[in-house]
């Protein structure tokens, strides 16, 4: 049983921790530590998530030039691009907000992966909005790699506060800023794009895009 003398460490140590969130956090913890078994699949599948998710993405685009859906090649292309600008904001939303990682914040919690250092802050999780912004890409290329992209992002975020690296909070950031730059933007640079791939269809890299005459 916790003391009072430690109980209110804990609440000075994570005053700026909403205090549901915390929970949440101190709960996913407590799981992984009663959870040995899952503790290496969570730390590999944290790296191997990403990966997996990129072979999605390129299993898309070979479906796409294969039937020649220059489209679907389209939405390929954005979801790189749409990619490349999530994980660029959620880098520069860590250094506006600046917030201490949780195992920093919080006392007497027992991590599975080590705890970062002070300047390697937690909002958003970078990790997530990477995983959030591919499968919302291959979502606009293929609704059948789609929804197992989005099974692999959410297991990502999973793995994220399982590890004990980020808040719940963090991690739902990270899934609602990847949605708005994927799906917010794709309707912005649909045209553009696809003008630009049916140019590049007219050169010598039109066997990146298209098996067919």
């Amino acid at each position: 049983m916790t003391s009072p003398a430690a109980a209110s460490a804990d609440h000075l140590l994570a005053l700026d921790v909403p205090s549901i969130d915390g929970t949440w956090y101190r709960g996913m913890t407590g799981f992984a530590q009663r959870t040995p078994w899952l503790q290496p699949l969570m730390t590999a599948y944290t790296t191997v998530g990403v990966l997996m998710l990129c072979a999605l993405l390129v299993l898309a685009w070979w479906n796409a030039r294969r039937r020649g859906d220059l489209a679907a090649v389209t939405a390929v292309a954005w979801a790189g691009v749409g990619t490349l600008v999530c994980v660029a904001a959620a880098t520069a939303l860590k250094q506006v907000f600046a917030e201490s990682r949780p195992c920093l914040a919080i006392a007497h919690v027992t991590t599975v992966q080590p705890c970062p250092g002070p300047s390697d802050y937690a909002f958003p999780s970078n990790h997530t909005a990477l995983a959030a912004a591919l499968a919302a890409g291959i979502w606009l290329a293929s609704r059948r790699l789609g929804l197992m992209a989005a099974v692999l992002a959410l297991l990502e975020g999973f793995s994220r506060v399982y590890l004990g690296q980020h808040y719940p909070h963090d991690v739902l950031a990270a899934l609602a800023l990847a949605a708005l730059i994927s799906f917010g933007g794709w309707p912005l640079t649909r045209r553009p794009l696809a003008h630009l791939i049916h140019w590049f269809v007219r050169t010598p890299l039109r066997l990146l895009l298209t098996s067919t005459r």
